[in-house]
């Protein structure tokens, strides 16, 4: 086998190698973009219970004070403690919620970050494998230089 033919061979083996790295980092941020769809899933669902949990904690409020009134009309300061402590039950409702949404969130642009990263070094890996391959392919074609594989030399 001639320098030359070693050469194309390896050149071939550069572009198949190159070609997997690219579909590995297309595939890698594929990946990544949906774990980020599921993560924004995520914190819209966790604003959809706070909702909800904050639904169901007002009408829970509404029927405690409902019986209080019902059981001493008279002591209007207890009952406006009441009302914003029932307030404030809420809005920790929805703010437990909006933190969880918050963290999915971060936890989604992550991902789409790491795809990113996935791709761009997917391409510098398949650049630097044809680069080296064009590297050896350049000094083989070079009238008198052998290839070297490891311990063998060809064309020599």
């Amino acid at each position: 086998m001639t320098g030359i033919e070693v050469a194309v061979i390896a050149a071939i083996g550069a572009g198949v190698t190159a070609v997997g790295q690219l579909q590995a980092g297309a595939n890698a941020q594929k990946a990544a973009n949906f774990n980020a769809q599921v993560a924004f899933n995520n914190a819209n669902a966790a604003r959809l219970a706070a909702v909800e949990d904050g639904k169901r904690q007002s009408r829970l409020s509404a029927k405690r004070q409902g019986a209080n009134r019902a059981q001493d009309p008279d002591k209007l300061d207890l009952l406006e403690d009441n009302a914003l402590e029932e307030e404030l039950a809420f809005q920790s409702i929805i703010h437990a919620g909006e933190i969880q949404a918050t963290g999915f969130t971060n936890n989604a642009q992550l991902d789409i970050a790491k795809g990113k990263a996935a791709k761009s070094a997917s391409r510098v890996a398949a650049a630097g494998t044809l680069l080296g391959a064009a590297s050896k392919g350049f000094s083989a074609s070079k009238p008198g230089t052998p290839l070297t594989f490891g311990a063998e030399s060809v064309g020599g």
